[in-house]
């Protein structure tokens, strides 16, 4: 495998800008896909998104104080499925989780809004999943030509709260407090248009420290108007993230690895929209 350095800028909603610059190891692809001959699933979760579930939104539970510092006044509903997290778009519609940097309107398309006002946004399951999971969805980025996609998990409090406890801040969105804030979890950037080396790179993250753990090639370059089949397999420190049924990467946590916690999808808000489906995990055990 051959060393590269990654160089790329992070925007966060409040429009702040992070570098980073770290060596990594490229993993080649390998072209079959995840072996799971040695483990047993049980299926945990399954949303094929045909049916209008309950979408709540961040901004009704948190409030600013006169001094303009958010905080939490509230968790959200209990019967809500997914969680937005950002000023976006978020609906089901014609069997899709859809989501934009706007919101829809009536027909299902995203306001147009000036520049500044176009939203990252994250999108929570209500479950919390399991330590060991195997995780399978669909993505589609619905022709967008900017923007990046990633899949948060393993996401809890660094003390072990849920990531909606009311002591923990809020997020709006904001890249930086999902990756150096109050939360711990991985991340995997498995689609991007931001940058051409972006474009061309799969990165896995530990957090909070924003810490690049593995590396391998985009599995999801070439036309955006196409659907592409994830699925991420997390066994005890082990950790596969499948392609289309190509394994992008694999890493093995040499720290105690995260637990049980939410499932998370982020887009940045250079997406016309991104659009989910078949989102399943499995409990996942050792045979």
């Amino acid at each position: 495998m051959k060393l590269v350095r990654l160089t790329f800028a992070l925007s966060g909603a409040a429009g702040l800008a992070f570098a980073a610059e770290t060596p990594v190891a490229v993993q080649p692809p390998r072209d079959h896909p995840l072996d799971l001959a040695k483990y047993e699933l049980r299926l945990f979760y399954e949303n094929d998104c045909s049916k209008p579930d309950k979408i709540a939104r961040e901004e009704d539970f948190i409030e600013r104080s006169p001094d303009g510092v958010w905080h939490r006044k509230g968790k959200p509903a209990p019967d809500a499925e997914w969680i937005a997290e950002g000023r976006g778009g978020c609906e089901i519609r014609d069997g899709k989780l859809r989501v934009a940097p706007s919101l829809f309107d009536a027909a299902g398309q995203p306001m147009p809004v000036e520049p500044g006002r176009r939203s990252h946004t994250v999108v929570w399951n209500r479950r919390v999943f399991p330590a060991d999971f195997l995780l399978e969805f669909n993505m589609s980025p619905c022709g967008s030509t900017n923007g990046l996609a990633i899949v948060l998990f393993c996401a809890a409090g660094k003390n072990g709260e849920d990531i909606f406890d009311v002591s923990l801040p809020p997020r709006r969105a904001d890249y930086p407090a999902y990756h150096s804030g109050a939360m711990a979890n991985y991340t995997d950037s498995y689609w991007s248009r931001n940058t051409e080396t972006e474009s061309v790179s799969n990165r896995l993250r530990k957090n909070p420290g924003f810490k690049e753990v593995a590396a391998g090639q985009s599995l999801t370059t070439g036309p955006t108007g196409v659907t592409y089949h994830l699925r991420i397999l997390k066994s005890g420190a082990h950790l596969e993230v499948e392609v289309n049924g190509r394994v992008a990467l694999q890493w093995d946590d040499p720290d105690p690895p995260l637990g049980a916690g939410r499932i998370g999808l982020r887009s940045m808000a250079g997406v016309t929209m991104v659009a989910y489906d078949h989102f399943k995990v499995w409990r996942v055990e050792r045979k």
